[in-house]
C-alpha cells in the first residue's frame, strides 16, 4: 500500500557533473612557489615598487611595470630572459638588491626553467 504522501514524489533523473580535463584545471590553478621562491619574488617585487614609488608617482603602477617589462624583453618576443631581468635592475641601480639566483628561482618556478626564460604577461601578473 501507497501512503498518501509518497504519490506525491516523482523519481528524478540522477544529473551528474562532466568530469573536468585535468589541462584546464592545470591552467587555472595558480603555481605554488618554494620558500625561497617566495623570498626572491618579494625582493624583485620590493625593488620595483620603490622604483616606482620614486620615479613614477604620478602615474599609474601598471604604466610602470608595462614600460620596465618593454626593457626586460630585450629581444622583443614576449619572453623576458634572465639577462634582461639582470640589465632592468642594473638600470633602476637594484643589481645588487637581489641576486642571480634568485632570478633563476623566479624563472624556474614561474618561467621555463630550461632556457630561463618567463612570459612576460606571467611576470607582470608576479610583479
Amino acid at each position: 500500500m501507497i501512503s498518501s504522501s509518497a504519490k506525491f514524489f516523482t523519481r528524478l533523473p540522477v544529473v551528474r557533473a562532466a568530469p573536468r580535463c585535468a589541462t584546464s584545471r592545470a591552467a587555472a590553478s595558480p603555481r605554488h612557489l618554494s620558500s625561497h621562491g617566495v623570498v626572491a619574488l618579494e625582493k624583485l617585487k620590493e625593488v620595483i615598487d620603490e622604483y616606482r614609488r620614486e620615479n613614477y608617482t604620478h602615474e599609474l603602477p601598471s604604466r610602470c611595470k608595462k614600460e620596465l617589462l618593454a626593457v626586460a624583453d630585450t629581444n622583443h618576443d614576449g619572453n623576458i630572459p634572465l639577462e634582461g631581468i639582470e640589465m632592468l635592475l642594473k638600470n633602476i641601480g637594484a643589481s645588487d638588491r637581489i641576486s642571480r639566483n634568485e632570478i633563476e628561482t623566479i624563472l624556474c618556478e614561474e618561467g621555463q626553467c630550461d632556457n630561463k626564460t618567463i612570459d612576460s604577461s606571467r611576470f607582470m601578473q608576479l610583479i
